[in-house]
């Protein structure tokens, strides 16, 4: 069982999201694999309508077999703006040109690591963090995905090392039927520049900044079958800088817990999934949602039920809801509930090149109506083809 659990669980959590892959080259003792998709989407959010590359990104997969029943192992992955270079037009000579403004590839993951048999898995680098396992279970869909799950703080979970850990050691295990993960991230960075925040009147600050120190994460899964498993997982980090016009420092953190029963597509090796797909996750976090220039305790949760036909569609339905902790010492006062519904049908034309259509119907509850405004309805249609 224990190698069961190691053979399973180990290599959907390093690459996540990235199931399918193309062998580019293999012999006795090195293999390297190229995975990742391209995507685009069009959503309309009851104003406008716009193109938008829909998290593209192609990363590759390096395995070695070593000595003693040992592995090595090396990933990188980068995303790909495949819609819009970002220009900034320009007058020089008469003549009107453009200068770059962001890179077409951008950094997402790329760590090492070593994997044993009775030893366990241990990897070092930019990498999908402890929690992570935890806030994966409904962050699959391909638009509306990870508003309540609590990792995305701060861009991608870097900072924090909730999802994209940066600067990360990871080591995970088995005993019997559960599963473990224990993450430690150093500081690599100092201030981190917060563009522009705009409080809750609608003022904005320039120069604002945040420095997180070291954080500590973990995870654990206990797999009851082969379909259904639950999770518990725990993150925190320290922090301090200035937001909004006002100096914050303490404790980043968040505790959830997750069910899982079955495996959706995008997860499943080849894609090839089939079947009842629920996914479940609950946080309390601290200081940990960023909204209108403030941080916010808050509390999150998130319910996706899918349901993956032999015919290749997969309609499912997903339940979204973020509370912050508000009260008459806090920027924003009174309640602030974001909550909305998704209705989802996704059409695997084949194993590899998915069609969907996703529509976002928002009944948020917010004592502040230009925020409550900003919660639109929304839907999009798109296509994903992965290699």
């Amino acid at each position: 069982m224990k190698k069961k659990l190691l053979a399973v669980l180990i290599p959907t959590l390093l690459v996540v999201g990235s199931a399918h892959a193309t062998e580019l080259y293999k012999d006795d003792q090195n293999s390297v694999n190229m995975m990742g998709w391209l995507g685009f989407a069009a959503t309309n959010d009851s104003h406008d309508t716009v193109i938008q590359d829909n998290f593209s990104r192609i990363g590759f997969r390096f395995d070695r077999q070593e000595k003693n029943g040992w592995r090595s192992f090396a990933h990188t992955e980068w995303g790909i703006n495949m819609v819009t270079d970002d220009d900034i037009l320009s007058s020089e000579g008469g003549q009107l040109g453009a200068q770059k403004n962001t890179d077409f590839l951008f950094n997402r993951l790329g760590y090492v690591g070593l994997a044993n048999d009775k030893w366990g898995t241990i990897t070092f680098g930019k990498q999908w963090g402890a929690y992570y396992d935890v806030a994966y279970t409904t962050d699959v869909l391909d638009v509306y995905t990870g508003y309540a799950v609590g990792v995305y703080t701060f861009g991608d979970g870097g900072l924090t090392g909730t999802a994209r850990a940066n600067s990360a050691v990871v080591y995970r295990n088995a005993i019997g039927k559960l599963s473990y993960a224990l993450q430690y991230s150093a500081k690599q960075h100092g201030d981190i520049n917060v563009a522009n925040p705009t409080d809750v009147k609608g003022n904005t600050y320039n120069d604002s900044t945040i420095s997180f120190n070291d954080n500590y994460g973990v995870s654990a899964t206990y797999q009851f079958t082969d379909q259904f498993k639950v999770i518990a997982g725990f993150n925190k980090a320290k922090f301090k800088g200035e937001l909004a016009g006002s100096g914050v420092s303490g404790d980043n953190q968040i505790v959830g817990v997750g069910a899982q029963y079955g495996t959706f597509y995008q997860y499943a090796p080849g894609h090839q999934a089939d079947g009842l797909y629920v996914g479940f996750n609950a946080h309390k976090s601290k200081q940990n949602e960023l909204v209108a220039g403030n941080l916010y305790d808050s509390t999150g949760a998130e319910f996706l039920v899918a349901y993956q036909m032999d015919n290749g569609f997969v309609p499912m339905a997903m339940l979204t809801y973020q509370d912050l902790d508000t009260d008459a010492t806090t920027a924003i006062q009174g309640d602030w509930t974001r909550q909305f519904a998704v209705l989802g049908l996704h059409y695997r034309y084949s194993a590899a090149t998915v069609m969907f259509a996703e529509a976002k119907i928002d009944f948020s509850s917010m004592d502040n109506k230009a925020m409550e405004d900003m919660q639109d309805n929304s839907y999009s249609v798109g296509i994903r083809f992965f290699f």
